[in-house]
């Protein structure tokens, strides 16, 4: 009979980095099922609307590297602590937005503060997680991101049927403000989050010689913005990764609205529309990733049909729960790839250059899904189009098989 598990101090970072996740993606999701009410007080199109919503990402994805070289120079908790505070910030303004200008500015900042996120946290994982849990550790504290998103969305709907949209910005607040709390009070900073951090390489030396012995010890001196941007294996991933955001995004935006154009109706709508999907270990981590991009492609073509023939809202829910199990599934082991290709020293740069590769996305799927709506008045040729790129991705995943291996 197997020992029962303990609670190990790294179960306490996995569970905080999930509660941090949770309450950013509330006040980041929310905006969704609220985007009908924003779209008919400022008299937006669907292209418009869109737009409004991918603003948050221009911000979001200019923030991923600068978050990693602030996180590797002054701490990533620190850094990581300060984003969650500007995201309850944001949540702020945005509930104070009496203009689509300050609203954009909000989104903007929103965006800005949740991109200290992803490079920081990451990093922090790999730190606290041993070495055999590295994958298990990156998806089980990626799965916040589903939490809340899906608490987002019906938390979000819930709220804008009893309060004014603005309102519901005001109450998500309490969440990255706890969040923050419990992250600065309870996670450890991880070792080498300066910039003479060294780890699990930067020992590594040729007996006697003084010259480096192997890629690995290569990559222990290299300067770390060279060692992170010629690396093909991050740049395939990020690229195979806008696969699964597109897809994300396509549904994180709209998803409301699918199941409105099928025929659900007001708050029904924000329960039907995200569903969390956890990943599971097994066959290689590469294969994995090709796996899951494929997948989203098939089921986001098959949701597109669903929504065309105005098929049951059973039905789209079952498809969108799927297409949710698959795109969560690309990161787990896409991410435990990354923390095992670079030295903690750039691991931050590293998590977030492969995060804005992969959002690049996000500020072309919503506006764009807008405009083919506006253009067809219907949401499938945006889901057909989320699936074209879907396949684009399978070979890039696939190529990152071959692709040259650092610590």
């Amino acid at each position: 009979m197997a020992p029962a598990m303990t609670w190990q101090a790294y179960h306490t970072v996995w569970a905080l980095i999930v509660f941090g996740w949770i309450g950013n993606y509330m006040v980041r999701m929310a905006f969704s099922p609220l985007l009908e009410a924003v779209r008919t007080e400022f008299g937006l199109s669907h292209a418009e609307a869109g737009f409004v919503f991918s603003i948050f990402f221009y911000g979001y994805l200019a923030m991923q590297v600068p978050a990693g070289l602030l996180g590797d120079r002054f701490g990533r908790k620190r850094v990581l602590v300060t984003g969650i505070l500007t995201v309850a910030a944001g949540a702020l303004l945005t509930g104070l937005a009496s203009t689509l200008l300050v609203l954009g500015l909000a989104r903007l900042l929103t965006g800005l503060a949740q991109g200290m996120y992803f490079a920081n946290d990451r990093p922090i994982v790999a730190a606290a997680t041993p070495p055999g849990r590295l994958a298990v550790g990156q998806g089980v504290s990626f799965s916040g991101l589903g939490l809340g998103t899906a608490l987002g969305l019906v938390v979000g709907g819930l709220l804008g049927e009893v309060m004014p949209w603005r309102r519901v910005f005001m109450v998500l607040i309490l969440f990255p403000l706890l969040s923050a709390v419990l992250i600065g009070r309870f996670v450890p900073e991880p070792p080498g989050s300066g910039r003479r951090g060294g780890g699990r390489a930067a020992d590594q030396r040729a007996g006697g010689t003084g010259r480096p012995e192997s890629r690995a010890a290569r990559a222990a001196i290299e300067p770390g913005m060279a060692l992170v941007f010629r690396s093909r294996a991050l740049w395939l991933l990020g690229l195979a990764g806008m696969a699964p955001i597109w897809t994300q995004w396509l549904i994180g935006t709209w998803g409301p609205a699918l199941f409105a154009e099928v025929g659900v109706a007001h708050v029904r709508q924000a329960l039907y529309a995200r569903l969390l999907g956890l990943h599971r270990k097994g066959f290689g981590r590469q294969l994995v990733f090709m796996g899951a991009i494929l997948s989203v492609a098939i089921l986001v073509a098959l949701t597109g049909l669903t929504v065309q023939l105005r098929g049951p809202a059973w039905l789209l829910a079952v498809l969108v729960f799927a297409t949710s199990f698959f795109v969560w599934g690309a990161w787990a082991p896409g991410q435990a790839m990354v923390a095992e290709l670079f030295p903690p020293r750039v691991m931050g740069v590293a998590f977030g250059l492969l995060n804005a590769t992969a959002f690049v996305a996000s500020l072309l799927a919503p506006p764009i899904t807008g405009w083919i709506k506006d253009a067809t008045g219907s949401f499938a040729g945006g889901c057909y189009l989320a699936a074209a790129v879907g396949l684009l991705g399978v070979p890039l995943a696939l190529a990152v098989r071959s692709a040259p291996a650092a610590p």
